[in-house]
């Protein structure tokens, strides 16, 4: 008995640091949000943007059109230098910044993306005020919105992230900030 339940501990123990370890994409792709998007509309100091760990490229105006038609603005590939990280970023002149993650853990993304909330209310003195969170089947898995409202020197913002638990489309993680009234 004890050699069976000894067996069952250590597998327990060696399986759990896989399970919990980070995404350095995911770390990666919540970087990206914060310099390029979260930094801008929240009106809070900002570090420069880490040239020597991601890679962008200005997409064509035509290739972009042809990627993503509904896009007004310009579109941005940017990659992970060591994480390997794939996103598409644009602004939209409605006043919206947008983070589209090829691939990440969810676990790991949406772990980052609370701790960018909290950091970033804390850095401009306010409450974040979480909405309930919705929930959209597709195909058969749960796709995950969780959104927070905080209120910035240039007026109030909405952050959101879309997870899915699985790689399996072309987009897998989407996070917007945007301004609202």
């Amino acid at each position: 008995m004890w050699k069976a339940s000894s067996f069952l501990i250590g597998v327990a123990l060696a399986i759990e640091p896989a399970l919990a370890a980070p995404d350095s994409r995911a770390d990666d792709a919540v970087a990206v949000f914060d310099d390029l998007c979260v930094s801008m509309m929240s009106g809070k100091q900002t570090s420069a943007f880490d040239s020597s760990r991601f890679a962008f490229t200005k997409i064509s105006e035509q290739n972009a059109r042809e990627i993503k038609p509904d896009v007004k603005g310009p579109l941005w590939d940017i990659s992970g230098v060591k994480s390997g990280v794939h996103m598409l970023v644009h602004y939209e002149p409605n006043g919206m910044c947008v983070v589209e993650v090829a691939e990440a853990d969810e676990a790991t993304i949406r772990a980052d993306f609370e701790r960018l909330i909290q950091r970033t209310s804390s850095s401009l003195n306010v409450v974040a005020q979480r909405e309930p969170d919705k929930r959209n089947s597709i195909e058969g898995k749960d796709a995950t919105t969780s959104m927070w409202r905080i209120t910035g020197t240039k007026g109030d913002i909405m952050l959101a992230v879309t997870t899915y638990p699985d790689p399996k489309f072309m987009i897998q993680h989407l996070m917007t900030v945007s301004y609202v009234k």
